[in-house]
């Protein structure tokens, strides 16, 4: 079954103006009211005062959430997709939902976007089961081009107003998700700390423990990298008998823990994207890490299998100001 045809129905509006964005989003919204199914609006504050008033008294049946809020990175943002569909108030739904999904571009460095086109390939790969129809608004207007050819790419369905048309550039989206993984990695400097992990967790935990002490990570920051850690050594010692090399070393604004497995290879491009069920899945532990994490990228090559995990070092002051923002209880 193709996405277009599964339970997840993903398609991309491309807007040069106000009206074209209301042509869709509000019929959209509103035959979603009209059926009865749960609805949200993610987009930003000027185009939800625009829905708003186009809604007028229905405008209160529907959930919003401003872009930048709504998953502060992709594997959030799938994660909160994946929870509204299942019931945020811990009661599951039944039927569809609805969502209008406008991603943020503006001020994002190339490996954001990089990550941000990706998880929209993702997502009709790791959500197909899901009840969900999702239109995603591209703003033309201040949009770069090469991101709106990506949405083509990234988007079954193309959608103008009431319209929908199957998209002539959609790609496979494991291919397309393994185009977008072609940066070098982050390499350990001279002299990061290193462990030999052979499957001893708490000896990879204490290691852990003394480097972020060495970092002058502590608090939530130290316990969301002991956890994110211990789910990747569980991973590997699981898989593989051979040892991995642990290292870690602090880079502007980050630190990094980085694990080389010898003889490994993952060729799941959507490991820790999937989102974690009650019934235990491949993968459940790489989903925690990826929410906890700033960063998990994962690579293979003839050598095996590398999974690096940042997390903001102790320069970072984002959570100093909005506690609980990066690590919420």
């Amino acid at each position: 079954m193709s996405p277009a045809e599964g339970a997840f129905k993903h398609a991309a509006c491309v807007y040069t103006d106000d009206s074209q964005f209301l042509d869709t989003a509000q019929p959209f919204l509103t035959e979603g009211l009209a059926l009865g199914e749960p609805v949200l609006a993610v987009t930003s504050p000027a185009n939800l005062e625009l829905l708003g008033a186009a809604l007028g008294e229905h405008s209160g049946e529907v959930d919003y959430a401003e872009s930048a809020f709504f998953g502060r990175r992709p594997p959030r943002r799938a994660a909160a997709f994946y929870r509204y569909w299942k019931g945020g108030d811990g009661r599951p739904r039944s039927g569809r939902v609805r969502i209008l999904a406008e991603p943020v571009w503006a001020g994002r460095s190339a490996r954001e976007i990089a990550a941000w086109t990706r998880m929209e390939a993702a997502l009709n790969v790791t959500l197909a089961a899901a009840g969900i129809s999702m239109i995603c608004p591209y703003d033309a207007r201040t949009t770069d081009a090469g991101i709106i050819a990506d949405a083509l790419r990234t988007h079954p369905v193309q959608v103008t107003g009431s319209t929908r048309n199957p998209s002539p550039q959609y790609a496979d989206p494991a291919a397309f998700a393994r185009s977008c993984d072609t940066r070098p990695l982050a390499q350990p400097p001279d002299g990061a700390e290193t462990f030999a992990f052979d499957g001893d967790l708490r000896g990879l935990r204490r290691f852990i423990v003394g480097s972020a002490d060495a970092h002058g990570v502590a608090g939530d920051r130290a316990d969301m990298l002991v956890l994110a850690v211990s789910e990747v050594g569980a991973y590997l010692k699981d898989r593989w008998p051979a040892s991995a090399a642990v290292r870690t070393w602090e880079q502007p604004g980050a630190v990094v823990c980085d694990f080389r497995q010898p003889g490994g290879s993952i060729s799941d491009p959507f490991l820790g994207l999937r989102p974690a069920e009650l019934v235990p899945g491949d993968g459940d532990g790489l989903w925690l890490a990826n929410q906890i994490c700033d960063w998990m990228d994962i690579r293979s090559d003839a050598e095996g299998c590398t999974i690096q995990l940042q997390i903001p070092s102790s320069h970072d002051q984002e959570m100093a100001a909005q506690p609980g923002i990066r690590y919420p209880a």
